[in-house]
């Protein structure tokens, strides 16, 4: 359309006074071939940019002289001719005394753009500075909106992505006329880094369908190869491979080569990960790092080597992988936390494989240092968490590299270094935010209005419009959490000796399990002594344990046939039969006091259930280095303010409450309209216990948005987490509040591990739905003898054997909390 238009344009001009025309004829030749570039490549709008050079020249104005630069830099840039590209810009920014206002901004916004690609964060930083502060007097949203999100872009290339993603959506809230498909594509970017792939895959979506509109094919070719970057993140290796090929096809048909081999950077990293022989893959990678290398591409040359030294590895060639690596250079902490931690696993890889397993935990432990250094950077626990996705492969190579040889101790560190890693940061009190407060507010509205109308078949089309309405307030909820910036200081796992001295002092034994190559293994510290068993496979334990959630979801509706429930029960006999003889009776374990740091579902499997662990204290934790801090000498003296609890239409809740609020003098009683958000807030901020019975939910796709409903409405994780702190003891008599949403590293996202990070020492919640009387007969049982003197976890064990045939599924998280500190 564009193309059309400029050549109807010249050919009206041909028919003008050659004399009055010159200076348009030559604008509308540069127009026209920049609009070749973007639908044809380079070479297809070069002719008319020859023409408008002659005219130019013949012309001597230099306002057409800027102009011609300009556009010629763009089109230099887009083709991947970054050395041409600046030579244009820079002649263009000699000569911006005769560019209009807008057209300024523009060349200092290629300036900027181009210098970000080369890594030239100075230089990017002080045209983008410039950029705005022309725009900002001039008005000019849309260049001050292009200016801000670039200054969003280098703060992601300096590594400080929570800056990155506020000065991003600062960028959008400008509310400029400009297509926004480059923001969503450069926030995607971000959001990958960040950990938060399916996330960036969305707003990739987004930005290739605003791309085809407008059939700007450059730009669909790099989404495609983003979304396949987000492809490999997920394991989807196939998908992968599907995109970046086909963004290779586009790439080569524009003639594009700097984004070519991009695409070959990605198909290489995905037949690593298929599995492919090393042989078909190093010179390949070779020949792309001595291409980056002659670009002035350093850091994509290093990725490539590292490609190539790994595949020669697999080949069966360490000689030669040594040296493609050592020639790939040092880790610089500029690099992004992804290609640091590459080159850390790839010397791990060399290491092992020359016998230097020293070096090569050398090289994990530092990589995973400082992975956990890159996610105590945000505030935010839902970036903390999805960042550990990028020390995956460290992890797991840390682990095989340890129960290969069978050192229990070692294979210990190994768990607790890879494990759980927000844990081990500091929560950040996030400032008052008035305009999260509006949006929380809306969203509890369509929660109690979906409740009120969820089941009304006369009402399917407003459900549909509410539902999509609160996934996006949840979106910009979470977006406006990741731009909270943390300490970057993360503290370091427990040592073996601190953990064998605290197991002594609580009379305990630990279990640490973890997944190696499918198959599942314990760490077993029992009375000072450290052994490893292999268990078993670990999807039969991993299906095992949804069938028992299924089962217990079932069997606390109630008023089933009792033909179905003798069927149900027995299946959810069997099924905690078979976990028990898979994970608890190998590890001939003594009795007493059990400690269990569980991975992946594992993590949410109603424990005290197992026929061998019933009636036993147990305590469920992140990891091993969590429960020692968790269960560390309290400094307060006595039981400390206790608040209670009742949420709206729940049987037996304000029974129960009352109950408990017997159990301790002084109790604050929370029940009809008294349980309001606000109560509760104050109460987990001042109060040592809090026991809330109330209807609970926790959404398995959008964790943080988890909740607990009150009279006023739901009171959401999300907004918990941006809290000072919380109770040492909570206890959420509601259903499925103890399930979590597992993430790489076992990183655990709900409504429990966000109380936990906040500080809360021991929470006990349901990870199955639960009869309401059952509930409430179990914790008034539970109370009185917390209240007597036991803790939490040889309380609830002694309440729960006490429900008869129905099961109660509630588990002891984080550590034993006990009314008398020691």
């Amino acid at each position: 359309m564009a193309i059309s238009a400029f050549q109807r344009g010249l050919r009206a001009l041909s028919k003008a006074d050659p004399s009055q025309a010159q200076v348009l004829h030559a604008r509308l030749l540069i127009s026209l071939g920049r609009s070749q570039s973007e639908v044809g490549g380079l070479e297809a709008g070069m002719p008319s940019m020859h023409q408008a050079q002659e005219l130019a020249a013949a012309l001597g104005d230099p306002a057409v002289q800027m102009h011609l630069h300009l556009q010629l830099g763009y089109m230099w840039m887009r083709a991947g001719k970054l050395d041409s590209a600046k030579a244009d810009f820079d002649a263009a920014a000699q000569l911006i005394a005769y560019a209009e206002p807008a057209v300024a901004c523009n060349i200092l916004l290629n300036q900027g753009g181009l210098a970000l690609y080369r890594l030239d964060l100075i230089q990017a930083g002080t045209a983008l500075t410039e950029c705005i502060r022309r725009a900002s007097l001039e008005g000019l949203r849309v260049e001050e909106f292009k200016g801000r999100h670039n200054l969003g872009y280098l703060e992601y290339l300096r590594g400080n992505l929570a800056a990155s993603i506020r000065l991003m959506q600062e960028a959008v809230e400008l509310n400029a006329d400009a297509s926004l498909a480059i923001a969503f594509l450069d926030r995607a970017r971000v959001l990958v880094d960040a950990g938060l792939y399916r996330e960036a895959d969305e707003a990739l979506r987004d930005a290739g369908s605003l791309f085809r509109s407008d059939r700007l094919w450059q730009d669909v070719g790099e989404v495609e190869l983003a979304r396949a970057e987000c492809a490999l993140l997920d394991g989807e290796i196939a998908a992968a491979r599907r995109l970046a090929a086909g963004a290779r096809t586009r790439f080569r048909r524009r003639g594009n080569d700097r984004w070519r081999r991009e695409a070959e950077i990605v198909l290489l990293q995905a037949d690593l990960a298929a599995g492919r022989p090393g042989s078909r893959l190093a010179a390949p990678a070779l020949r792309l790092a001595e291409e980056f290398r002659a670009e002035g591409l350093p850091t994509r040359a290093r990725t490539a080597r590292l490609i190539a030294a790994e595949a020669l590895l697999r080949a069966g060639r360490p000689e030669q992988a040594r040296e493609v690596a050592s020639e790939a250079g040092p880790v610089r902490p500029s690099d992004p936390v992804s290609a640091r931690l590459q080159t850390r696993l790839v010397r791990a890889k060399l290491q092992s494989a020359a016998g230097d397993r020293r070096g090569a935990k050398r090289e994990i432990r530092t990589g995973l240092a400082e992975l956990a250094r890159h996610q105590a950077r945000f505030g935010s626990l839902d970036l903390r968490a999805a960042g550990a996705v990028h020390g995956r492969q460290l992890a797991e190579l840390d682990v095989s590299l340890a129960l290969s040889e069978q050192d229990p101790a070692g294979t210990l560190a190994a768990i607790e270094h890879g494990r759980a890693v927000t844990s081990r940061l500091q929560p950040v009190q996030a400032p008052e935010d008035g305009v999260a407060v509006e949006w929380l507010a809306e969203l509890r509205q369509i929660t109690e209005e979906l409740r009120a109308i969820e089941s009304d078949p006369s009402a399917a089309g407003r459900v549909i419009s509410q539902r999509k309405k609160m996934a996006d307030i949840q979106q910009k909820l979470r977006s406006r959490a990741w731009q909270s910036e943390g300490s970057g200081e993360a503290g370091r796992p427990a040592a073996f000796s601190d953990i064998i001295d605290g197991l002594g002092r609580h009379s305990a034994g630990l279990v640490s399990f973890v997944q190696a190559q499918g198959v599942l293994h314990a760490v077993v510290v029992d009375g000072g002594r450290a052994r490893i068993r292999t268990l078993g496979p670990a999807g039969a334990a991993e299906e095992a344990a949804r069938r028992v959630r299924a089962d217990l979801d079932v069997l606390a509706g109630g008023r089933l046939p009792a033909a179905l429930r003798d069927a149900v029960t027995g299946s959810l006999n069997r099924s905690l039969a078979g976990l028990d003889e898979l994970l608890i009776v190998p590890l001939e374990m003594t009795q007493g006091r059990l400690i269990l740091a569980p991975t992946g579902v594992l993590a949410t499997l109603p424990w005290n259930l197992l026929p061998s662990l019933r009636g036993r204290p147990v305590v469920v934790a992140p990891s091993a280095t969590a429960w020692l801090a968790a269960s560390a000498p309290s400094s307060r003296s006595g039981p400390g303010a206790v608040s209670v609890f009742a949420g709206p239409a729940l049987d037996h809740a304000a029974r129960e409450v009352r109950e408990v609020g017997r159990s301790w003098p002084g109790a604050s009683v929370y029940t009809d309209g008294e349980a309001r958000q606000q109560a509760l807030r104050s109460a987990l901020s001042s109060s040592t216990v809090v026991h809330i019975a109330a209807h609970g939910q926790h959404q398995a796709e959008n964790p943080m948005f988890s909740s607990i409903r009150l009279a006023d409405g739901p009171v959401f994780a999300y907004e918990l987490d941006r809290t000072a702190r919380a109770a040492e003891h909570v206890v959420l008599s509601a259903c499925e509040l103890g399930q979590a949403t597992i993430r790489p590293g076992d990183e655990a996202l709900g409504l429990t591990s966000v109380l936990l990070h906040l500080g809360s020492r021991s929470v006990v919640s349901g990870v199955a739905r639960v009869h309401d009387q059952v509930a409430a007969e179990v914790m008034v049982r539970y109370h009185r003898m917390l209240a007597s003197g036991l803790d939490s976890a040889t309380a609830l064990a002694e309440a729960a054997s006490l429900a008869g045939p129905h099961p109660a599924p509630f588990v002891c998280f984080g550590s034993a909390w006990t009314s008398e500190p020691a």
